[in-house]
């Protein structure tokens, strides 16, 4: 990853974007499929996800069923994020598609079709440190983007963006997506404001 992306602990912090893809059935799927399979589809899946990062976002961690991306660069436009999330719910579905058809019948494929796909989009100030090559990330908007994991929506797969992100990158969709408003009480945070958009 290299010190690039990242501040040095005493230079402060800096404002940034965070967009985390979570693989929702995770845990139940990790219970219940043989784990010498499992941790070949789940790393299949994860691949997938890290070979469509267009925008060449840097990756802070890999957190067994999510990744958790970030950049510095401000000249990024709303679509340009919003397509980066399509393209890697595309992808991760892609390969789902291809392991699933492979007539597979351990334990750990017949429950792949329980798996799918979400997205966590927030802008704020980050504080981070290098420890060797690895970029680590902190503070409250760190945390605020990981609470937003365990939301309030009955959804499997959807792009959740707090406010703070749309008045970083403006809400002018190029394909007039309709996201709709909500809240979310976050325990030692506060209010929440958020938009989502389901995929269908």
């Amino acid at each position: 990853m290299g010190v690039s992306g990242c501040i040095q602990l005493k230079k402060g912090i800096m404002p940034g974007l965070l967009l985390i893809p979570d693989i929702t059935g995770f845990i139940k799927y990790i219970n219940e499929a043989d784990l010498q399979y499992s941790q070949i589809t789940i790393a299949l899946l994860l691949e997938a996800i890290l070979k469509n990062n267009k925008l060449g976002l840097q990756v802070s961690e890999i957190e067994g069923d999510a990744i958790l991306f970030y950049s510095f660069k401000k000249d990024y436009t709303v679509d340009e994020i919003i397509e980066q999330c399509f393209l890697m719910h595309r992808a991760f579905h892609h390969q789902l598609k291809q392991i699933i058809e492979t007539d597979c019948s351990c334990g750990a494929c017949t429950l792949l079709g329980e798996l799918s796909l979400k997205f966590i989009l927030h802008y704020g100030e980050l504080g981070s440190v290098m420890i060797n090559d690895f970029c680590k990330l902190y503070g409250k908007e760190v945390i605020i983007a990981h609470r937003l994991l365990k939301n309030d929506l009955a959804l499997k797969e959807y792009i959740l963006a707090t406010e703070d992100f749309f008045t970083q990158y403006g809400t002018n969709y190029i394909r007039n997506l309709q996201f709709e408003k909500t809240s979310q009480v976050i325990d030692e945070v506060g209010i929440i404001n958020y938009r989502f958009l389901k995929f269908y």
